[in-house]
C-alpha cells in the first residue's frame, strides 16, 4: 500500500471515529411563560421554566440553569440589581427518554422576579450555542447539559411591559359637574331674588 492509499485509509478511520465517539446534539425543547400577561415598572412576578427531552433513546443531564432578565446590565456605574439568576442542580438532574411514565422527562423551575422602576423596554441579547455562562446578556436563559461538548444551549424570552395609555376625557362626565354647577347657580339666583323681594314687601308695610 503507497503512502497516498495509507492517507486515505487512515483519514476514513478517523472520520468513522470522530462519528462514533462524538456527543450527540441534543434538541432539547425549552420554554417559558410569565404569572401575568403583562407588568409595569416597579412590579413583582414569576418565570416559570420547562424543559422537556423530546428524545426516545437519549438521556439529557441537566446541570445548571442561568437567567438573564431584560434589565440585565451595566446601569449607572453599576450591575441592575436582581438582574440575573444562577441555578446550579447538585445532584445533576437526569431526565429520561420521551417514552417514559410519569412525565420523567421533564424538568420544570421558577423563580420570582422585581422590575426596577426605571425599565421600560430591552432588547434580546442572547449568545447562542456557547462556552460562556456569564457574560452581558439580557433576556436571555443558558441550560448546561452533558451535550454538545458541555456548551450551553440559549433560548431568549421576554417579559411583557404593560405600554403607557392616555384615557382621554369623557364628555357625558364632563357634562354632569358642569351641568351641576350651572343649575346650583340659577338656584342661587333664584333665592337671592326671592329674598330681594321678600325684603321690598318688608321695607313698604306701613
Amino acid at each position: 500500500m503507497n503512502l497516498k492509499n495509507k492517507l486515505v485509509v487512515t483519514v476514513a478511520i478517523l472520520a468513522v471515529m470522530a462519528v462514533a465517539f462524538a456527543p450527540s446534539a441534543h434538541a432539547q425543547t425549552i420554554t417559558t411563560r410569565t404569572d401575568q400577561a403583562s407588568y409595569t415598572p416597579g412590579g413583582t412576578g414569576t418565570l416559570y421554566i420547562t424543559v422537556v427531552n423530546p428524545s426516545s433513546t437519549d438521556t439529557l443531564e441537566i446541570r445548571n440553569l442561568t437567567i438573564y432578565f431584560p434589565w440585565a446590565g451595566f446601569v449607572d456605574g453599576k450591575w441592575a440589581s436582581g438582574g440575573n439568576v444562577s441555578y446550579n442542580l447538585a445532584p445533576y438532574k437526569v431526565l429520561t427518554t420521551s417514552g417514559s411514565p410519569s412525565g420523567g422527562n421533564i424538568f420544570t423551575y421558577n423563580t420570582q422576579f422585581s422590575i426596577p422602576s426605571w425599565f421600560l423596554s430591552a432588547s434580546s441579547n442572547c449568545p447562542g450555542n456557547t462556552t460562556t455562562r456569564y457574560g452581558i446578556y439580557a433576556r436571555c436563559l443558558l441550560l448546561g447539559t452533558n451535550t454538545n461538548g458541555l456548551r450551553y444551549e440559549s433560548q431568549s424570552f421576554t417579559i411583557v411591559m404593560a405600554s403607557p395609555t392616555y384615557n382621554a376625557p369623557n364628555f357625558t362626565e364632563m357634562l354632569l359637574p358642569l351641568g351641576t354647577f350651572v343649575v346650583l347657580v340659577v338656584v342661587a339666583a333664584l333665592l337671592f331674588m326671592m329674598w330681594t323681594g321678600i325684603k321690598r314687601l318688608e321695607t313698604k308695610k306701613p
